[in-house]
C-alpha cells in the first residue's frame, strides 16, 4: 500500500462509502423504527423525532469530510492511511458518547443503534479507501 491516491480516487472512494452507508443505515433505521426502538417521543432536535433525512445526511457528510481529511494525510505524510485509520477509530470511539449526551430521554437501545450507524459510516469509509489503495 505504498501507492498514493489522487484527489479523484479518494473522493470517489468517499462517495461510494457514503452511498453504501446511506443504504445500510436506511435499512437499519426502518428495521429499528418498525421494531419500536426508534420512537417519535424522543426528539433529536426540539420537537423533531428522528426521520430518515438526518440519517442520510449523517451518512453522507462524514464520509465526504473524512475522504477530504484523508486526502490531506495522504498528500502530506508517508503513512497517510495508517494515520487516518488511527484518527478515525479514535473519533469513532469518542462518537459513542454523543447519542447519550446529546439527546434528552434516549433509551439505551436507541443510543446503541445510533452508535452502530456510526460504525457503519466509519468502517465503510476505511474499507473503500483501503480498497482504492490496493
Amino acid at each position: 500500500m505504498k501507492t498514493k491516491l489522487n484527489f479523484k480516487q479518494i473522493i470517489t472512494a468517499g462517495a461510494i462509502a457514503a452511498g453504501v452507508s446511506v443504504i445500510i443505515n436506511a435499512i437499519l433505521f426502518y428495521i429499528f423504527k418498525g421494531a419500536g426502538v426508534f420512537t417519535d417521543d424522543i426528539f433529536i432536535q426540539p420537537n423533531q423525532p428522528l426521520t430518515i433525512v438526518p440519517i442520510i445526511i449523517s451518512s453522507i457528510m462524514p464520509s465526504l469530510v473524512g475522504a477530504s481529511v484523508f486526502f490531506l494525510f495522504e498528500k502530506y505524510s508517508s503513512n497517510g492511511f495508517k494515520i487516518f485509520s488511527i484518527v478515525s477509530l479514535v473519533l469513532l470511539v469518542l462518537s459513542f458518547v454523543n447519542p447519550f449526551m446529546g439527546i434528552q430521554g434516549i433509551t439505551v437501545a436507541y443510543g446503541v443503534v445510533l452508535d452502530i450507524m456510526h460504525v457503519v459510516v466509519a468502517l465503510s469509509l476505511l474499507y473503500f479507501i483501503k480498497r482504492a489503495k490496493s
